[in-house]
């Protein structure tokens, strides 16, 4: 009964574990599934930003981790960083930020210092900017991650074009040569180093070698050949000639950028705008701002700063004067717009973080739960094993003892068979000693002269007694022999006998009154009496094993 309880209490522990480790696959299935999805997100991110934005929002942020919330918040900003958007709220980043902090061997500590950088300077935090983007490009130039290293780089010069110009020009000529020495580097990367170089020597008032750089970045423009690009060269190369004082040069290369994106760049329209001020072209200026379409608010105020500045170069103050207002209005509607999106923005971030701090809570319960049935699992395992151990442990010590017990019985049985053939030996010395002794054999063989054959008579009562004793000491001799032989005569049956005896062929000669030789004859003929065909195996062996 209780083997039998056992057994019912393991095949239910072993369902108990099938069922557990069936959960715990499922929530690990989850978890790998997590980590798959934002692989795919930080892939997409690098070539196909809008994608991995469209991705990343179909992720249940709830039922992140604090690990996968930290490389979520990263993908994200990334992800709108490298699809143009300067987004200058910290609520996403800064998630990454700390999380990556406490793990700085994360190979994405580097990536999350960049892009905290990165919005610092958004929010005009030169120094923390600064901080961030210096640790990241050491640890990116540890990790030997050049795109990164040139990324952190690129905006560690424009911070420092506000703290130490000069220290962004090094900078900048350090930028020119990574590009220079990687292989497989864009066009685009280059020119933009170039740019870059060229108004960090702008910035220190180097303007032939901030020419130099500008027209290096213009002739691998060329060699693309592609529109937009030559058309950012050229507005470049037109502000450097309009603080030389070159004002048919800059017009030129204003024109060129206008021509080759037309109205669809309004940074050339300002730009062919602003030339045609400098070169007294009041009224081409006024024209090209006419046909300004602005789509934004800082758009307007460009336009209006710009009205608002060739009018002064007429001396229309008043005119000048209602084009700064309008101007100044159209900051004050940037300003409103910029603080509600904000606003917006951080009340939609409020009630995320709300729920996804419900969803943590409950993850944390159900983490609570899962552990409570793990250790409840444990706990019925160990019992069970325990008591499997136990059961074992006597059973084997009951099978032993038996075994103990059974061994000491064989051995008992052994000794009394042992004693019992003693005696048998004995009762048939005895009855042999007793036998000869009745018969005289002794007396008349010590009494006699060699080579002299005696007679020795047996009564009926000894043959009488010698079967009664052959059948109980010998295990039934005598009637074992006449069921088994019923052709042998009572005469035969008592040769028999003395044979079972073991009495000498002397004995015999004396019994029968007879030679020796005939007791031999005799007993080679009695072979085919009893059925032995081996002519090397006598009678007396027979007999004797019978």
């Amino acid at each position: 009964c209780a083997q039998n309880v056992i057994i019912q209490t393991m095949r239910r522990s072993i369902s108990f574990t099938i069922l557990f480790f069936m959960m715990l696959s499922v929530l690990v299935s989850c978890y790998q599934s997590h980590k798959r999805e934002l692989d795919l997100a930080y892939t997409l991110a690098e070539s196909k930003p809008d994608s991995a934005l469209v991705f990343l929002n179909r992720i249940n942020q709830g039922k992140l981790s604090d690990e996968d919330m930290a490389k979520y918040a990263l993908i994200y900003y990334m992800a709108q960083d490298k699809s143009g958007l300067d987004v200058d709220n910290d609520s996403l980043i800064r998630i990454a930020y700390d999380w990556y902090g406490n793990h700085q061997d994360d190979s994405l500590y580097a990536s999350s210092l960049y892009y905290r950088g990165k919005c610092f300077l958004l929010n005009d935090s030169i120094e923390q900017a600064k901080a961030c983007l210096e640790k990241s490009y050491f640890i990116s130039d540890s990790l030997h991650n050049l795109s990164l290293k040139c990324l952190a780089l690129d905006k560690l010069i424009e911070v420092e074009e506000q703290l130490a110009p000069y220290k962004a020009l090094n900078y900048a000529k350090d930028l020119v040569k990574m590009y220079d020495s990687m292989p497989n580097v864009s066009i685009y990367n280059k020119v933009a180093a170039h740019l870059r170089l060229g108004e960090n020597f702008f910035y220190v008032d180097s303007l032939k070698q901030a020419l130099n750089e500008e027209k290096k970045a213009y002739s691998l423009a060329m060699s693309v050949g592609e529109k937009g690009l030559l058309s950012y060269v050229s507005q470049d190369l037109a502000s450097v000639y309009e603080e030389m004082g070159k004002k048919d040069s800059c017009l030129l290369y204003a024109r060129r950028a206008y021509d080759l994106n037309g109205t669809n760049c309004f940074s050339c329209l300002l730009k062919l705008a602003s030339a045609y001020i400098s070169a007294d072209s009041i009224k081409q200026a006024f024209a090209i701002l006419n046909e300004a379409t602005p789509k934004t608010a800082e758009d307007r105020y460009s336009i209006f700063y710009m009205q608002s500045k060739a009018a002064m170069k007429t001396q229309d103050f008043r005119t000048a004067k209602a084009f700064s207002d309008s101007a100044c209005c159209c900051l004050q509607d940037m300003y409103r717009t910029t603080l509600q999106a904000k606003i917006n923005y951080y009340t939609s971030f409020l009630k995320k973080e709300s729920e996804r701090a419900k969803m943590q809570g409950k993850a944390e319960m159900q983490r609570l739960v899962f552990a409570l049935i793990v250790l409840l699992a444990v706990i019925i395992i160990s019992f069970v094993l325990y008591a499997y151990w136990a059961y074992k442990k006597r059973s084997l010590a009951r099978i032993a003892h038996e075994q103990e017990i059974f061994c000491q019985k064989q051995q008992m049985m052994e000794k009394l068979h042992q004693e019992e053939l003693t005696h048998r030996d004995v009762q048939l010395s005895v009855m042999r000693t007793y036998l000869l002794k009745k018969v005289e054999v002794v007396e008349k063989l010590n009494s006699s002269v060699p080579n002299e054959s005696k007679h020795i008579v047996l009564s009926d009562n000894d043959w009488t007694e010698l079967e009664v004793f052959l059948d109980s000491v010998e295990d039934l001799f005598v009637s074992r022999l006449k069921k088994e032989h019923p052709n042998l005569s009572n005469a035969d049956v008592r040769l028999m006998m003395l044979l079972r005896l073991k009495l000498s062929q002397k004995t015999l000669a004396s019994i029968y009154c007879v030679s020796e030789k005939s007791i031999k004859q005799k007993l080679f003929l009695y072979k085919d009496k009893v059925g032995i065909k081996n002519e090397h195996f006598s009678l007396r062996n027979y007999i004797e094993n019978f």
